[in-house]
């Protein structure tokens, strides 16, 4: 089950990949075939999106559902390839090309300190479920 704030996080990106395409909920639904009522609780992030939830509206939206599954965490940072390998395989660019975005992606974690293999076990968690 996905953490509040990523089912708010989720609910925002949805909306925003629907008001770019500039579908109603009502069209988006019967696009994907799924209850508007229920699109509105996923934007609204009152709802977690179930697998085959996030494929109807991959196809419908004309996204990956791979990124809608990234986005709704079902994928964790560990489970990604690596960005120069994602550039390679997604859009074939010339390797100097990939050298200067792996560059300007190590410049962005350096200087805000980021993890690039995400948060440690728990880290993310409200509660630590083995101290209970």
């Amino acid at each position: 089950m996905m953490k509040r704030d990523a089912t708010l996080q989720f609910g925002e990106y949805l909306q925003r990949l629907r008001q770019e395409r500039k579908l109603g909920v009502r069209e988006l639904a019967r696009k994907a075939h799924l209850d508007a009522g229920g699109l509105t609780r996923l934007e609204q992030g009152k709802r977690s999106p179930q697998p085959e939830t996030l494929r109807s509206l991959g196809a419908a939206l004309e996204v990956p559902f791979s990124d809608l599954f990234a986005m709704a965490g079902y994928v964790t940072p560990s489970d990604l390839p690596s960005m120069s390998t994602y550039l390679r395989t997604r859009y074939s660019l010339p390797e100097d090309t990939i050298a200067s975005v792996d560059e300007y992606i190590q410049r962005l974690i350096n200087e805000r300190g980021l993890d690039p293999n995400g948060p440690a076990p728990f880290e993310d968690e409200s509660e630590n479920p083995s101290k209970k």
